[in-house]
């Protein structure tokens, strides 16, 4: 009879023991590397504002639209989506194949101020033009 005291204190011991083992021991995050850093994608430019986007759509128009032949060259754009209005100055072509494109400068006057901005919109042959570039600058 003296072994039956020493059986419930095996098994308190073997749960307390094997308890052990489940908590000890950092788990899966240690196997992680969160030290490697790349640079194989760039990050990507901020998508314009809903009203931005449309005036720079508007001005792709007017460039791509402008007949470089005529005397003018001061092309005025207004776009009636967002109450934008600009006047579109120095545009200037240059081929290459059948690339087309055309640079430009134009400022923007709205409710929130004025501001110049430089762009390039360039066509490939199909007549499709893509607005290239259009930053806010001097």
């Amino acid at each position: 009879m003296a072994m039956k005291p020493i059986r419930p204190l095996a098994i308190l011991l073997a749960a307390v023991l094997c308890g052990g083992c489940v908590v000890s021991g950092g788990g899966m995050d240690d196997g992680v590397d969160e030290k490697a850093v790349t640079a194989a994608i760039p990050a990507a430019d901020p998508a314009p504002s809903p009203d931005q986007a449309s005036d720079q759509m508007t001005v792709r128009n007017a460039v791509s639209a402008a007949d470089l032949s005529a005397a003018e060259n001061q092309r005025p754009w207004a776009n009636a989506d967002t109450g934008a209005t600009g006047v579109i100055t120095a545009i200037a072509e240059s081929r290459a194949g059948d690339t087309i494109c055309r640079t430009f400068q134009t400022s923007r006057q709205r409710f929130d101020g004025i501001a110049l901005y430089n762009g390039e919109a360039c066509t490939k042959g199909g007549g499709q033009w893509t607005l290239t570039r259009f930053a806010e600058g001097q």
